[in-house]
């Protein structure tokens, strides 16, 4: 889980910006206790009008992840990033992580231009005490940066120059493990890569090119059928089933003449691409008085898809401990049913993160956020320098009687678009 965050010279981002997810009262169901007396909050909701910044924290996020784990091999390539502040374009971009991976708090900072690392540094509380992971400095380009790991990480002299000889200064020194080949001693930095990799995901990561996969995967695992099943009969959705047929499908004969009178393509490579291929049609079980039918998946409404689509990843939500960002969450989704599908993450999830911008309003009247308003943020773009400014719900001093929605709607939250007059002038 994410403790606390923030960028700096960062897309639309100037100054530094951050989210803190430290519960500012405990709830058994919206805060989960990581660290005993240490409660974070499962829900961090982004509010703002178009191009106020709100996707850009998210990017952030999601970058300072893949700078942790996503190695090079070629010094020429760029750092894993996105562009700074267009200007303070030549200026070091900086983010800050703090968060717990399998029960541990680590707390992450570096800073970077586009071609090189500058520094980075990674501490750890492995007994709720700080100590040292690793902290690497530049030291100027084609010298290899200076790096100093941790006394109680016991790595031997080995695996120290070994990590730094294959840390390249366009990427962190925890990615370089993806690249080497070491013994038990390296257990530590394997474990926090690996942990990363499993439950960090990225923005959107649950959209995929087709729902065949998740629906045949649902088929085949009866326990995350019946999550399918009562999650969507319960979104009132008409649909009380679904199956996938799986046929042969031959190639059209235009194609197959094609392939048969082109003589780059040798015999055995005509033989392959003509062979029929398995192809997997997804049905829906509809319901009615005058008994089930059945409709293929191509014929279902895009909302009732992206709905689907976000099944796969919920169940990971409650069913494991992983962060998952997502942009426009609210997308083609009826507000009821994007209330319902918050509330079973709430209720059934422990110690997952859902963090996610939204436009739909009628979130801001429901006592879920007027109650807790450390869980949202409202973000707009300041006048003097385009850049985005993150303020957390309850940093506004609003009455407790006071509600968000009606506050946002009188523009006291900010982060509202100034549209000026609708007559154009078209002369």
């Amino acid at each position: 889980m994410i403790r606390d965050f923030w960028a700096e010279n960062y897309l639309s981002i100037r100054e530094r910006q951050g989210l803190s997810f430290i519960a500012k009262t405990k709830d058994d169901f919206l805060s989960y206790e990581i660290s005993p007396g240490v409660f974070l909050n499962k829900l961090g909701i982004l509010y703002g009008a178009n191009a106020s910044g709100k996707s850009n924290i998210l990017y952030a996020i999601q970058n300072v992840f893949e700078l942790l784990v996503i190695s090079r091999t070629d010094i020429n390539e760029a750092v894993i990033t996105r562009p700074s502040f267009e200007l303070t374009k030549t200026e070091p971009t900086r983010l800050h992580v703090s968060f717990y991976a399998d029960g541990v708090r680590y707390d992450y900072d570096i800073a970077y231009l586009l071609s090189h690392i500058l520094e980075e540094s990674l501490y750890y509380y492995p007994n709720n005490s700080k100590a040292l992971f690793y902290k690497r400095t530049f030291k100027g380009e084609g010298i290899q940066a200076e790096i100093k790991f941790g006394a109680s990480l016991n790595l031997t002299a080995a695996t120290k120059k070994t990590l730094a000889e294959n840390t390249l200064n366009n990427h962190s020194v925890l990615s370089a493990y993806r690249k080497i080949s070491l013994k038990e001693d390296i257990l530590p930095i394997a474990s926090l890569l690996n942990w990363a990799v499993r439950h960090v995901h990225n923005i959107n990561e649950h959209q995929r090119d087709s729902l065949g996969e998740e629906i045949k995967e649902a088929c085949g695992d009866e326990k995350l059928k019946r999550f399918y099943l009562q999650m969507l009969k319960r979104a009132d959705l008409n649909i009380n089933g679904f199956r996938v047929v799986t046929r042969l499908k031959e190639v059209p004969e235009n194609i197959r003449k094609a392939i048969t009178e082109n003589e780059m393509f040798t015999e055995e490579a005509k033989k392959r691409m003509l062979e029929p291929k398995d192809s997997n049609e997804i049905f829906f079980v509809n319901q009615s008085k005058e008994g089930d039918f059945e409709i293929p998946i191509g014929l279902q409404s895009s909302g009732t898809l992206h709905y689907i689509e976000m099944l796969h990843f919920l169940y990971h939500l409650i069913t494991g401990s992983h962060i998952y960002l997502l942009d426009e969450l609210d997308e083609k989704l009826h507000d009821d049913l994007l209330l319902y599908f918050l509330n079973v993450f709430i209720y059934h999830s422990e110690s997952s993160q859902l963090v996610f911008t939204t436009q739909e309003l009628s979130l801001l009247a429901e006592d879920l956020l007027n109650e807790h308003r450390d869980l949202v943020w409202f973000v707009e773009k300041k006048q003097d320098t385009a850049s985005s400014e993150y303020n957390r719900g309850d940093s506004f001093g609003l009455h407790k009687n006071s509600s968000l929605y009606n506050s946002y709607k009188i523009g006291k939250l900010g982060a509202k678009p100034e549209l000026g007059s609708f007559f154009i002038d078209l002369d």
